[in-house]
């Protein structure tokens, strides 16, 4: 069995009364131990509502959540023992920063759960070390931080529960290339030294295709596209049909084959699409993949 899996699951918000929202309908599918999945889709198509089930923060109507081959609801009174094998990182986390310093805001959430206290020392230097946080921010308030060290701070936060699942809703919204390339440079990280499998929602189709192993494509409550990225993103008519873009590389090379049929290449990154180009000319017009 598949390390998580989403089996029909449906959300309608306002059941039993005349407003009611169907939030998601009848979603369905599976992700391995390890992998790292993008979610994508326009506002509103259910994207938060889908990622809020994983740790039992809400609760489904109709289907279920089963991680590791258990149902999280299957006792409810465990719900919290889910929320500490699944990490959810909010948009814009950092408005959820109260402590007085960076190193007690990391160490919130393991500190509640009564380890050590040498223990504790040592998990909140590994995750801010993880995180590009230096050891004299530790002392400091959060607060007086720079919007991107405040972001890092409050992932920082989550990571230091060592979810074996770690879930982020747009986790770079508002940074600046180099602070974007920081936090999946950390989330990568985080993610081979505890074998961790990552879920991230974003509107970037650069970041999703840059790090995602699978992609799921959410349009008006339901899936409109599941698979590897790679094929998610050679089919750019069909997200261009749901009003969403594809990686930049993605389309060039859309419009590239038009005129070089033979060039089969699906390339997520301006280096690859470099290779399979330098490639396809030395094979003399045939492409090798």
């Amino acid at each position: 069995m598949s390390y998580l899996c989403v089996e029909n699951l449906t959300h309608i918000y306002g059941v039993g009364s005349p407003d009611n929202k169907v939030a998601i309908k009848n979603l369905s599918f599976s992700l391995e131990k390890g992998e790292t999945l993008g979610i994508i889709g326009h506002t509103g198509s259910g994207k938060s509502t889908l990622v809020n089930h994983l740790n039992g923060l809400i609760k489904p109507t109709s289907g279920r959540v089963v991680l590791n081959g258990e149902d999280i609801w299957k006792n409810p009174k465990e719900i919290k023992q889910i929320r500490g094998k699944v990490g959810l990182v909010f948009q814009y986390p950092e408005y959820q920063l109260f402590e007085e310093t960076v190193f007690k805001d990391i160490a919130f959430g393991p500190s509640n759960l009564g380890v050590s206290e040498e223990e504790l020392v040592t998990t909140v230097n590994e995750i801010a070390n993880l995180m590009h946080i230096s050891e004299d921010l530790l002392s400091k308030s959060p607060f007086d931080l720079s919007g991107g060290q405040k972001r890092r701070v409050a992932i920082a936060g989550v990571l230091a529960m060592r979810p074996e699942l770690l879930v982020l809703d747009e986790p770079t919204a508002g940074l600046d290339p180099v602070g974007r390339e920081t936090i999946f440079k950390a989330i990568s990280d985080y993610k081979q030294k505890y074998n961790a499998t990552v879920i991230i929602v974003s509107h970037s189709m650069e970041d999703i295709a840059a790090i995602s192993d699978k992609v799921l494509v959410m349009n008006k409550g339901e899936i409109a596209m599941f698979s590897d990225t790679r094929d998610i993103f050679s089919r750019s008519q069909e997200l261009k049909s749901l009003g969403l873009g594809v990686p930049v590389v993605s389309e060039v090379f859309y419009n590239i084959k038009k005129i070089y049929p033979d060039l089969t290449a699906s390339p997520l990154t301006v280096e690859e699409a470099v290779d399979a180009i330098n490639a396809y000319i030395v094979n003399g017009g045939v492409s090798n993949d």
